[in-house]
């Protein structure tokens, strides 16, 4: 009889509490979800999360004038090093790995492009100068991004400078990815372990929701804004997408969209949409655009080999998938042509 009243009062147990909470941060939404623990527990996270990318925002963000990030772009081509905080030092050490990795498909020096590639609902559709495009394109390189040592007179590691007049840095690949990370950190520290963290296509997600790995969509690239095509359960793993639907302009009915390969400084016209699994925001951010341009078989390749995984869908609407997840994903048709 005890035996079964204490079945009986397990099966009763409420379901943990979920909280969320949405603010828009760094032009985009974040979301932050917390599974289980008090009220005061919850604001707790809440607040260490977001200030996280509160903290991203004003060190990383390049249209701030007054972020740490900007002063490093002021001073482009004048020899002399700024110093910065150590977390924008990190963040720009993993941008240029990032380069590395991607052999410069993913390169924090693209911001040189900046003004060249207008998109939005209010501008009309043109293309940039040519002239004016290979002369900017010419100052990407992640490689004339350089770093100080002890010999340049200050503590390594913590000043940069950029090599030639008219480069600049933009983190637009890595910063929301960077701040989804710092908060997942900040969370784990104060003891949560069941949570959801969103910046736009950025994710991470956390241990489990009603018992279960979180359920996550891919967008359909060509349905509308809440379709997917497939879903997959994701669990302590990070989560992202890019596609040619966020920002673009149609011309002379071809698809011009934010996605710049820095080969050539054009669109990337591959891929219509890429999704990558990987350990961290980060990792996932990174090799997320980098496949996109790359496309088809190699873009699969690139993030197999750094321990990722991705879903492609080509420029012909053809959905390729890692042999990692060719079984975990749920597909539930086809993209719409």
């Amino acid at each position: 009889m005890m035996l079964s009243a204490l079945l009986v009062v397990l099966a009763a147990a409420p379901a943990p509490r979920v909280r969320t909470e949405t603010r828009p941060m760094m032009g985009t939404t974040v979301t932050v979800t917390l599974v289980g623990g008090r009220p005061e527990k919850a604001r707790e996270g809440f607040d260490a999360a977001f200030g996280a990318f509160e903290r991203v925002n004003q060190v990383m963000n390049e249209w701030r004038p007054d972020s740490e990030l900007s002063a490093v772009n002021r001073k482009a081509g004048d020899g002399e090093f700024v110093a910065i905080p150590e977390d924008l030092c990190a963040a720009l050490r993993r941008g240029v790995r990032g380069a590395e990795q991607t052999g410069g498909l993913f390169d924090p020096t693209w911001a040189a492009l900046r003004g060249m590639w207008r998109f939005g609902t209010n501008l009309t559709p043109a293309l940039p100068d040519t002239a004016e495009l290979k002369k900017r394109c010419a100052l990407i390189s992640y490689k004339d991004l350089e770093f100080a040592s002890a010999a340049d007179g200050g503590e390594p590691g913590c000043g940069v400078r950029l090599k030639r007049a008219g480069m600049q840095l933009g983190l637009g690949g890595l910063a929301k990815g960077w701040g989804v990370d710092e908060a997942v950190k900040k969370l784990r520290g104060l003891g949560f372990k069941d949570f959801f963290v969103q910046a736009g296509g950025d994710f991470y997600a956390a241990g489990k929701k009603a018992g279960r790995p979180w359920k996550v969509g891919i967008r359909d690239p060509r349905g509308e804004p809440d379709s997917v095509f497939a879903v997959l359960e994701v669990s302590d793993a990070a989560f992202s997408t890019s596609g040619d639907y966020e920002n673009f302009f149609l011309l002379e009915g071809k698809r011009y969209h934010h996605i710049i390969d820095p080969r050539t400084c054009y669109p990337a016209t591959a891929s219509r949409a890429a999704t990558v699994l990987a350990p961290s925001a980060v990792d996932a951010e990174v090799l997320t655009k980098s496949v996109f341009i790359l496309g088809g078989q190699e873009g699969l390749a690139l993030a197999e080999k750094h321990g990722a995984s991705a879903v492609v869908v080509t420029a012909d609407n053809e959905v390729l998938v890692s042999p990692g997840l060719e079984k975990k994903l749920k597909r539930l048709g086809p993209p719409s042509p």
